[in-house]
């Protein structure tokens, strides 16, 4: 397994992590002053110098609880408090998201892409914040220097390792759904065919060459197979290019023009005969040992929680349901905005924000940022 897996694994899952805080905290009405300071905060975190610089070292992937931890921590570094609740919906509608994209990537190189267009989505984002951009620019240096010293092979074993991550994880997403890119079984859909990836050694099926002992080709012959129409032409872009790239995957997908419309869902596959479960507190709890030894050093590397007014969110997704959801799993029900909502400010949310007493709340919440803490001491 690669030893490289670390930087792609938490750079895009922390972009979910964005994407998603910044639609959630606007539809929860969140003051816009504030919905922004928990962006510009967290990003700061995550973004961190010592912290790239320790993620970019070679080392094992985390485990998943591991993982769970240093995203727990994240989504607490700033004056946001979430309820255990509302971090494990986040988080699972973070994996699932990032799931997509490996499951669905052309070409194992198309992970540069994929870490890319997160990194710039969220440099667009915090764009008002002159040093967390440049800590987002200083992150992006790295990941294009780091991606330019690794071989195909090399990527193709942080795509299996990811992958293997991400293994037996079907939460069931309600935009997903409705975009056809999930099945009603929680598996993601893979779509037939597509174009030839910018690289010439990598050609469409369909071709036998046959060799001699010399290793030259002595003859060449061709074969029709039944996808052939699917292949499609071979792609120009430069993935290290925002202008030209070509892949869409890692961009923020919770926004939405109004004046396009959304596709029609494909049809969803037949439902498996059992799906996974989410991680539960209580598998938390029996993995705690283990995550704290992995997250010796990240965890140092993430700035503590700001004490300064901070605000409590019980329930991130608004009550939205999991009444579908079967035995062994759950449903996550988020819908898309345009980013013309996203801009608009309700004023009046201001003061009602301002008056309310969230100093001495005690939630569970406390508990999920004192895994790290009490690892330190």
């Amino acid at each position: 397994m690669s030893l490289l897996s670390m930087p792609f694994l938490v750079t895009n899952l922390g972009g979910e992590m964005i994407f998603i805080l910044e639609q959630r905290l606007h539809a929860q009405n969140i003051p816009k002053e504030k919905s922004n300071k928990v962006l510009q905060d967290v990003s700061r975190a995550m973004f961190s110098q010592k912290f790239i610089n320790e993620l970019t070292k070679p080392q094992e992937i985390y485990s998943s609880s591991a993982t769970r931890e240093i995203f727990d921590r994240l989504a607490h570094s700033s004056i946001m408090r979430l309820s255990e609740s509302s971090m494990d919906k986040l988080y699972d509608l973070m994996t699932m998201g990032f799931k997509h994209q490996i499951v669905t990537c052309t070409h194992p190189r198309e992970l540069i892409e994929v870490t890319l267009n997160h990194l710039e989505s969220i440099r667009a984002s915090v764009e008002s914040n002159p040093q967390t951009v440049e800590l987002v620019d200083g992150a992006i240096s790295q990941v294009v220097k780091l991606c330019s010293e690794i071989s195909n092979s090399e990527f193709a074993q942080i795509r299996q390792s990811l992958a293997k991550f991400f293994q037996d994880k079907r939460i069931k997403v309600s935009l997903f759904l409705q975009d056809g890119i999930q099945s009603a079984d929680g598996t993601i859909v893979i779509p037939k065919g597509g174009p030839l990836v910018n690289d010439e050694t990598v050609e469409a099926p369909g071709t036998i060459r046959y060799y001699n002992d010399s290793g030259a080709v002595t003859s060449t012959e061709t074969f029709s197979y039944a996808l052939a129409d699917c292949v499609g032409a071979r792609l120009t872009g430069d993935p290290y290019d925002k202008n030209t790239r070509d892949s869409k995957l890692g961009k923020n997908i919770y926004t939405v023009d109004r004046t396009k419309k959304r596709e029609a869902a494909k049809a969803a596959a037949k439902p498996a005969a059992s799906t996974a479960t989410t991680t539960s507190a209580k598998k938390m709890k029996e993995n705690k040992g283990s995550a704290v030894s992995e997250l010796k050093s990240l965890r140092d590397m993430i700035s503590a929680a700001p004490a300064d007014n901070p605000f409590k969110i019980t329930n991130l997704f608004g009550g939205e349901g999991d009444a579908d959801a079967g035995p062994n799993t759950h449903n996550i029900v988020i819908s898309k905005i345009t980013r013309e909502e996203m801009l608009v400010t309700n004023a009046a949310l201001v003061d009602v924000m301002k008056s309310m007493d969230v100093g001495d709340s005690q939630s569970n919440d406390k508990d999920l940022l004192s895994l790290m803490d009490d690892a330190s001491m």
